[in-house]
């Protein structure tokens, strides 16, 4: 997959590949609402590891802002 598609972020493409291989085994599945909800999971996991992290449980990112 080392060819972009315009106007497709390789996120996208992951999660494109990732509901096909799904369907495959579960061809029963809402393809456009599982796919949605992916993309919900994803994005929100990346947000957490740019800097939401700080507010679980009280612990504090390991690099230290001087």
């Amino acid at each position: 997959m080392s060819d972009s598609i315009p106007g497709k972020s390789d996120t996208e493409l992951s999660i494109e590949a990732f509901v096909d291989s799904m369907m495959e085994i579960h061809p029963d599945l809402d393809r456009e609402a599982f796919r949605e909800t992916i993309t919900t999971c994803v994005h929100d996991a990346v947000d957490s590891a740019n800097g939401g992290e700080e507010s679980e449980e009280g612990e504090e990112p390991d690099n230290d802002k001087e």
